[in-house]
């Protein structure tokens, strides 16, 4: 799960029913022949849908291929098309998409929406290559036609994820998807994951509540979510609940007590999940390696690869010229909005933390007066609740007097930010990396300080896309070092897709 998901490794059991044993099925309890019926009618929907949505895009792309782009490139004129009956006729080949779906566990796993989103692109980029080459080897070029292909595969590619989150909420509204799970130890990173929990309804998961052996926790509710009573009590609970799934999130359980409890229920339940000490800071970009009878976390570290710096920085340069063109004329707008509103400079430049310890030039569109300082030191003093305010966030939500009325616009939606974007041609920075600090911000942080050297800061990244202005100063700190251990291309693309959303919401924005 990506930021906030802490789920580091799952143990799945999976019991096949042997051919000798078929007869008994007859005598299972109740409950569970309704578990039973549950999966196969979820699995048998998830299929459907994912099959017929696999042949609408295919059907959508012969539509745009045949009347569509015709009317716009004569090359397309030139070239006939079989009826989409010949398409029909390798009905077949959507079992590709399946087959490689089921491959990465689509079907069975409750990935996180991003999570799934990440795999459904993977797999049907695969499947839509196989199919390209299928039609190379059995030279059926008249009947598939390259193009349809290529535009199935991108309207796939939007039309998956989406079907998938309506089936599955609906399976989720029916209970079809829902699973019962029960949380071993109240601490801060099992409180993680049952944010996440509650924040992707499409995982199907419902808490059933929390076991702690500490007396002061079970007087209390945790996000909506009650303690049941101490670590004994498992068995009494998973029993009446009729709960298959345990997260054990107990990192000072000692070690024979550990081994004890996986060992009870390891038959009795269907899945186990394992949170280690260090579930809740490494997450994203680690593997799983087994040496001999011993599991290995073993923490990738992709930003240290020149490859992957190299990727990162082409991938972000063609989106900043592409993005720089785009809001030229938004510059203009702005600059000449800031120039009638207040006396000054247009552009805001300041001294931040960049790569290697090194300080650099940030450029800001200018959102305060040009007395701002002596503005918010006068107000500080008269204002104690103000003052508290500035010591914990660095920022004043309500008021801030030294913010003109275009400023006030201006970062209510993020545009003064915008500037920035020649601080990412100019090399200085990156479109997504560790927030920019002022070199004071770090005083007393050696540690931390080093490691933010180590990348470019970015004009967005987890802090943004977290909560902005709304988190404390040492949160945005911890989020700017989960992305740095945590790096990859992916985490970069969600970033930048969620700051899109982010700043639609203005959520933390002042």
């Amino acid at each position: 799960m990506g930021y906030n998901e802490a789920l580091v490794f799952a143990h799945e059991h999976n019991r096949p029913v042997c051919a000798d044993v078929k007869d008994q099925m007859t005598t299972k309890p109740e409950p569970e022949q309704r578990a039973i019926q549950k999966k196969i009618i979820s699995l048998g929907l998830l299929i459907l849908s994912d099959l017929g949505i696999v042949i609408l895009s295919f059907w959508l792309a012969f539509q745009v291929r045949s009347n569509l782009l015709p009317q716009f490139m004569q090359r397309f004129q030139e070239i006939g098309m079989a009826p989409f009956a010949n398409f029909l006729n390798h009905f077949y080949l959507a079992g590709i998409w399946i087959i490689i779906f089921a491959h990465e566990k689509l079907y069975i796993k409750r990935y996180t929406f991003h999570e799934e989103i990440k795999h459904l692109l993977k797999s049907t980029t695969i499947a839509s290559s196989a199919v390209m080459i299928l039609i190379f080897m059995t030279r059926t070029q008249i009947e598939f036609s390259r193009a349809v292909v290529i535009l199935a595969w991108l309207l796939t590619l939007a039309l998956l994820p989406l079907s998938r989150y309506l089936i599955k909420t609906l399976l989720v509204k029916t209970s079809l998807w829902k699973k019962k799970l029960i949380i071993l130890g109240v601490q801060q990173t099992s409180l993680m994951v049952l944010q996440s929990i509650q924040k992707n309804k499409t995982m199907g998961y419902e808490v059933l509540g929390f076991l702690d052996d500490d007396p002061e926790k079970r007087q209390n509710t945790y996000l909506g979510v009650e303690v049941l009573g101490p670590l004994s009590d498992l068995e009494e609970i998973t029993e009446t609940h009729k709960s298959k799934d345990i997260m054990i999130a107990t990192p000072h359980l000692p070690r024979h007590k550990l081994k004890e409890l996986l060992t009870k229920f390891e038959e009795s339940s269907e899945s186990m999940w394992l949170i280690p000490r260090s579930g809740d800071f490494i997450t994203a970009g680690v593997e799983l390696d087994v040496l001999d009878d011993v599991i290995a976390i073993y923490i990738k570290k992709n930003l240290a690869k020149p490859w992957n710096v190299f990727i990162k920085k082409v991938f972000e340069l063609t989106l900043a010229v592409s993005f720089a063109v785009l809001i030229l004329p938004f510059l203009a707008i702005i600059s000449l909005a800031i120039k009638l509103d207040s006396r000054g400079s247009v552009f805001y430049i300041q001294q931040r933390l960049g790569r290697n310890k090194m300080p650099f030039r940030l450029y800001k569109f200018r959102t305060m007066h040009t007395d701002g300082d002596k503005r918010l030191e006068a107000y500080l003093q008269s204002n104690q609740e103000a003052k508290a305010e500035w010591q914990t966030y660095k920022k004043l939500k309500k008021w801030d007097p030294r913010v003109t009325r275009v400023g006030k616009f201006l970062r209510m939606l993020s545009l003064d930010e915008l500037p920035q974007v020649f601080n990412v041609l100019q090399g200085k920075m990156s479109l997504v990396g560790p927030r920019p600090y002022l070199p004071d911000e770090l005083e007393g942080r050696d540690v931390f300080k080093d490691k933010i050297a180590l990348v470019k800061p970015g004009i967005t990244g987890l802090w943004q896309i977290s909560g902005r202005s709304e988190l404390p100063f040492e949160k945005r700190i911890s989020l700017d070092e989960y992305y740095i251990r945590n790096w990859s291309l992916w985490l970069d693309i969600t970033i930048l897709f969620k700051s899109v959303i982010a700043w639609l919401s203005r959520k933390g924005a002042y």
